[in-house]
């Protein structure tokens, strides 16, 4: 892994640009903080909502993070056992200059940022694919609803909207698996935890219990269902990698005595920490 520095960036002052029946897009512009130029974000595309545990809200990692500098920051294969692995596999690669800038034409074509109706297909509980795009400080954005899940030719949408979705759906697989540059592992100079109380996974035996050497648990609340969120940095990051790496999702995490369920959220060039997520 190839540890990478954090930097904080904050964005003011949210514009509606549109918004209707399958339209989203928005603009931010300002900025009182600013990320170094090589962990500035440019491109990004991440699943929001859908019904899925809560949990998911805060750990969800990105489908591809573009950087200024060209790191592109995906997650890799999963390895198919059950229960999963504790830490997810993310993976960066680096593209040249020439590279990001198509994929910014290719986001500004496909009409990120623009007032697109991408229409409301006929199935609920769907995640929604956000598109954003980074330029000169301002940012822009467009969702569109069920975008993986949602049949070409679903009744519910017309053609122009079948169309629309088209150009995201490729812009997503471009996006996803740009040519060039050899892939390495993605090493976090901070990882975020959202944590909740430990339950044993049903009837099944749990694994052993391993002890926590993060950042004090549980941490402040972050979301429903009494989800807390730490952040841990430092030398401490190092013993908690290490001890995630032989841990899977249902090892319970002990902690001053109380026993703890412990989902790992790798921080990304652009995240300041717990309230970076869930946004």
């Amino acid at each position: 892994m190839v540890a990478k520095r954090i930097f904080r960036s904050a964005l003011l002052g949210t514009v509606l640009v549109a918004s209707g029946c399958g339209t989203v897009a928005t603009a931010e512009v300002g900025a009182s903080e600013s990320p170094a130029p090589s962990d500035e974000l440019v491109l990004r595309v991440e699943a929001v909502g859908g019904f899925t545990p809560p949990s998911w809200t805060y750990s969800r990692i990105p489908m591809v993070s573009i950087y200024a500098d060209g790191r592109v920051i995906t997650e890799g294969p999963q390895v198919t056992i059950y229960p999963a692995p504790a830490l997810p596999n993310l993976q960066v690669k680096t593209l040249p200059q020439s590279k990001v800038d198509d994929l910014v034409s290719k986001a500004r074509e496909a009409g990120v940022g623009t007032s697109t109706d991408y229409g409301q297909p006929g199935l609920a509980d769907a995640t929604t694919t956000r598109f954003t795009l980074v330029e000169d400080g301002k940012k822009v954005t467009s969702e569109v609803y069920a975008l993986s899940e949602t049949r070409e030719e679903d009744p519910a949408l017309t053609a122009a909207q079948r169309e629309a979705r088209d150009r995201m759906r490729t812009l997503l697989g471009t996006l996803r698996q740009p040519r060039g540059g050899d892939e390495t592992s993605y090493a976090p100079s901070s990882v975020a935890t959202i944590v909740s109380a430990y339950t044993a996974p049903g009837e099944e035996t749990p694994p052993p219990a391993r002890a926590w050497r993060g950042a004090a648990l549980p941490g402040p609340v972050v979301g429903p269902a009494d989800l807390h969120c730490v952040t841990t940095t430092g030398d401490a990051l190092a013993k908690v990698l290490t001890d995630a790496e032989s841990a899977n999702v249902q090892t319970p995490w002990t902690y001053d005595g109380k026993q703890w369920s412990v989902s790992f959220r790798p921080l990304l060039p652009d995240e300041s920490g717990c309230d970076s997520l869930g946004k």
